[in-house]
């Protein structure tokens, strides 16, 4: 077995760098310190400012009183419920409904669904009044459609080609 030397002598070699990593510890915990002091500042500022936010007399919106007579109630809660009509209306069908009709002799140029009445107008035109009369009948054999009729009509005379503009009128909800 080999004899253990301890050397408890201090040669210098080792200081320097114990210093070296003393002063980096020291002057990270310097700056640790200051940052920290900074934020506590920022944060001390902030939660004074929401404090005297909280403490002001503004009034809320959540807590004021309503005032509204019943004329406005009920003129808002009249036109809450046609726009709860003009949402429910079967717009896909209607619309697949209107413009499924094959033939390219009829042009679509308006639809003004009313919901609360519960009818739909359809402004178009037609290359002829033939074909005018056909459209007619094909919408009145759509079961989506009901009460088809036409509202009016007119030849285009200033046209070379003379089409039809017309308007029909529907109710919709399906036959019974």
């Amino acid at each position: 077995m080999e004899a253990l030397r301890l050397d408890f002598l201090n040669d210098g070699r080792n200081i320097r760098a114990g210093l070296a990593v003393l002063l980096v510890g020291l002057s990270g915990t310097i700056f640790m310190a200051w940052s920290y002091h900074e934020e506590s500042q920022k944060i001390s500022q902030q939660e004074t400012l929401i404090a005297s936010l909280r403490s002001a007399r503004i009034p809320r919106l959540d807590k004021m009183p309503v005032e509204k007579d019943s004329e406005q109630i009920a003129l808002e809660t009249s036109q809450a419920k046609a726009i709860i009509l003009e949402l429910n209306l079967p717009w896909k069908e209607l619309f697949e409904a209107i413009e499924s009709y094959q033939k390219d002799d009829i042009a679509v140029l308006a639809i003004e669904p009313d919901a609360q009445k519960g009818f739909v107008r359809i402004n178009a035109e037609a290359k002829s009044l033939d074909s005018m009369i056909a459209y007619l009948a094909y919408l009145q054999n759509i079961s989506l459609f009901r009460d088809v009729e036409l509202v009016n009509h007119q030849i285009q005379e200033q046209d070379p080609q003379q089409p039809v503009r017309f308007m029909l009128q529907a109710s919709w909800g399906g036959r019974p």
